[in-house]
């Protein structure tokens, strides 16, 4: 998770149901998908901006909010990665 506090993510994922066979379990993997999907458009349109804009908020929009939708994009890849190798397997 680099430079991102851990523990939203530790708390979300705590959240979880802890067998990947629980009934709730396609739910997560449907909720993680969507999440996903909402902050790739919200990267995108922060990319977009990002471009139009004065070169000093072009670095700061690079650094910080694409910087950071990236790295959470990618946690939530890995866990949704998770949850569809645990399900792939339960089957």
């Amino acid at each position: 998770m680099g430079d991102l506090d851990p523990a939203p993510f530790q708390e979300l994922f705590s959240s979880e149901p802890a067998d990947p066979a629980a009934s709730d379990a396609p739910t997560w993997i449907r909720l993680y998908e969507e999440l996903i999907a909402m902050m790739q458009r919200q990267l995108e349109e922060t990319r977009a901006f990002a471009m139009r804009s004065p070169e000093a908020l072009n670095r700061y929009l690079g650094r910080e909010n694409i910087a950071i939708l990236e790295e959470e994009i990618d946690t939530f890849k890995n866990r949704l990665a998770h949850w569809a190798d645990a399900r792939g397997s339960q089957q």
